[in-house]
């Protein structure tokens, strides 16, 4: 008997090996197997089992095969078949995807136990003798919902000794699950949801607040017996979610990203196999599950870019892969749909539940730089003043993090771009040189790459350079910065999540700080960087403009203020976000984009390929599909490569042009041909 096992490299079919009669009851579909490739071990996932190889010669035989976690006949399917829509080899897929262990041992999630006035009490008791214990306290009695015992240690500097002694006393326990939820929409939204979602339809539910829907269609999924999976586009938001969830629903909640330890997620992993875990929080990997009665999927934020593969392949889209999907009951949740979404749903192809516009009591100040001039203008510090003088907390958005957000040569005139992948480079402050936010690679000399001039113009603003002068107006205040860089360390996740929930005054941050739920306390949310998301050379710039100014104020709370810095005041993106008038923006969106024929109108793939003789034979061979052709360009940031996009009236006819184009430029070495279906980046 021989195993076909998919193995971690940019080959498109498994190979064969032998199984010995040792090893053939363990060997199994889905199982990961050790083998010997080429002189070396390497880890692979058996794809299919077979009598006889069609090899000429011996083959290798199975080492040894992995104890779980492994991948369910269905599962395995399901990522073939996602790799194949996507046109990528599969083995570095399902490699990557299953967990190379499983930690025997559970998180522990942990509450304030007993009455409140007894645990008030008590800290004021310890605050001498045991400070780090009533710091402690203080912190879950604040918190109101239940908290890791890791964050716990990262956030406070706890020892587990603390921790222990205050579990032998009572102070603290282990959280446990809830039977009831408290309901955070009107009855009017959960009839919608009882009368639009019948059996495994479909839905976009276009709302301000959603738990309580989320939380209805969650508990109903469960009374059936079924499993629920509820994505969120970014690890801080899932980790959100997921402390609001775990004491509000009858069964325990699992999470799952790509920063939860990799024993912590082969643990995940196995109790979903085995049905101990019944709702599941995560990013886009957490789609990737074994769940074997997956009955609800919720998709929050469905418009976020993050939920689409940029970095490795297979290219896929979270949102799209549940689209896809028939058999499962599907919520796409959002205060701000993408147009594909919401046009969907005008179609009739997926249910639209649209509640009523909450009357958030909320204002919105335009300040028009092309008047005000200045990257922090007088209106708005004026607005930081006064927000704080009355206690209140700041949020201000910015578009880009770094110090600047270019940084250009003065002799050449052009940005000053990485060598190694062709990203623009920033500057850092810290480390006073040139670095590439994409790649990590530094630049040591403060000169241009291209000519070597070392006369350089530092252009725009980023969150680095925002932080460090709200420092200098405001040096008594507490500052925080959320971004990917300040996110990258470990323990930053809970220091981000203490910062919000109140630690912090100010918090400066990219668009990844303006997603999420309200902020406690929030007065003022300003926006000083919505202009460079309108001005990029993208289809879906407007969309992304009105996306990130709705999430930013849907942060404010009651009498909240919200400012937007812009030389385009009179945008429809920008009037339609201060507005919170959706219509207007699809109205605008959907009529050029019929005209220009782009999404929901067509499909596209974007291509890149070395550079322009390659280019020309590849428009030769796709005049014979039914496919638009644009450009080639020259790629951004990539030096010597060229950009095709490719548009087409269906997947499809795509899909069939792409692989052709797959076929006919083999990857050799650094001559690489990508491929990317249905991209987010034009």
């Amino acid at each position: 008997m021989i195993a076909r096992v998919l193995l971690s490299l940019p080959i498109d079919h498994p190979f064969d090996f032998a199984i010995g009669d040792d090893l053939k009851e363990a060997t199994a579909v889905g199982k990961r197997v050790i083998v010997r490739f080429h002189g070396r071990e390497k880890a692979g996932i058996v794809q299919s089992l077979a009598e006889r190889s069609n090899h000429p010669g011996e083959l290798e035989p199975v080492l040894r095969v992995e104890p779980d976690p492994s991948f369910t006949p269905d599962l395995l399917a399901i990522c073939l078949d996602t790799a194949a829509h996507y046109l990528s080899p599969a083995g570095p897929f399902v490699n990557r995807l299953l967990p190379r262990s499983a930690s025997a041992r559970k998180e522990r999630y942990l509450q304030v136990a007993g009455n409140l006035d007894k645990i008030a009490t008590n800290i004021e008791s310890r605050a001498v003798r045991a400070p780090r214990q009533a710091e402690v306290l203080r912190f879950l009695l604040a918190r109101h919902a239940p908290c890791t015992e890791t964050d716990l240690r990262e956030r406070l500097h706890t020892p587990n000794s603390v921790i222990n002694r205050l579990v032998d006393l009572g102070l603290i326990e282990e959280a446990q699950a809830r039977s009831t939820f408290t309901q955070t929409t009107s009855p009017e939204g959960v009839r919608a949801m009882e009368a639009k979602m019948p059996g495994k339809d479909h839905a976009l539910l276009f709302s301000r607040s959603r738990m309580g829907e989320y939380l209805k269609a969650i508990e109903e999924t469960l009374a059936s017996g079924e499993s629920v999976l509820l994505l969120a586009p970014e690890i801080l938001i899932a980790r959100g979610i997921f402390a609001n969830l775990q004491p509000s629903i009858s069964v325990p909640v699992a999470l799952y990203h790509s920063g939860v330890a990799e024993g912590e997620k082969g643990r995940v992993w196995n109790d979903v196999l085995h049905e101990r875990a019944r709702v599941v929080v995560g990013t886009r990997s957490a789609l990737f599950l074994p769940f074997s009665e997956l009955g609800l999927v919720i998709i929050d934020e469905e418009q976020d870019r993050s939920y689409k593969q940029d970095e490795m392949i297979p290219h896929y889209h979270a949102r799209d892969m549940v689209a896809r999907r028939t058999d499962t009951q599907a919520i796409f949740g959002s205060a701000a749909p993408s147009i594909e979404t919401f046009y969907r749903a005008q179609q009739g192809t997926m249910q639209l539940i649209r509640q009523p516009a909450q009357q958030i009591k909320t204002s919105v100040r335009v300040i028009d730089t092309k008047k005000e001039k200045g990257a922090l203008t007088e209106s708005l510090l004026a607005g930081i003043v006064e927000t704080l003088a009355v206690g209140k907390r700041v949020l201000i958005g910015v578009n880009a993090r770094g110090y600047f957000q270019t940084v250009l040569c003065k002799q050449c005139g052009r940005p000053l771009r990485c060598p190694r992948c062709g990203a623009n480079l920033t500057y850092d402050v810290q480390s006073a040189q040139l670095v590439c936010r994409v790649c990590g690679s530094p630049q040591p000399r403060l000169a241009c790459p291209n000519c070597g001039s070392r006369s350089l113009r530092f252009v725009g603003i980023g969150s680095e350079r925002v932080e460090e002068e709200m420092r200098e107006h405001f040096p008594s205040i507490a500052i925080a910065r959320i971004d990917r860089t300040s996110l990258s360390s470990k323990g930053a996740l809970a220091l981000a999540e203490h910062a919000i929930e109140g630690a912090a005054q100010i918090i400066v941050g990219t668009p990844l700080a303006a997603k999420g739920p309200v902020i406690p306390d929030l007065g003022l949310a300003a926006a000083i960087g919505a202009d460079a998301i309108l001005a990029r050379p993208d289809f879906r710039a407007a969309e992304r403009t009105y996306q990130y100014l709705t999430n930013l104020f849907s942060r404010l709370d009651e009498g909240g203020r919200a400012l937007v810095q812009t030389s385009y005041p009179d945008h429809y993106a920008i009037t339609a976000a201060i507005n919170a008038n959706y219509d207007l923006l699809y109205a605008r969106e959907i009529a050029d984009r019929e005209a220009m024929f782009y999404p929901p109108f067509s499909h596209l793939a974007r291509i890149v390929l070395p550079h322009m003789r390659n280019a020309d034979r590849l428009l030769r061979m796709l005049k014979v599909y039914d496919v638009q052709i644009i450009g080639p360009a020259p790629h951004p940031r990539q030096r010597g490569r060229d950009v095709i996009l490719v548009k087409g009236a269906t997947g499809e006819i795509v899909r069939g042009a792409c692989a052709r184009i797959g076929e006919e430029f083999p990857s050799k070495g650094r001559q690489t041909v990508e491929i990317d279906i249905d991209p987010e980046q034009i």
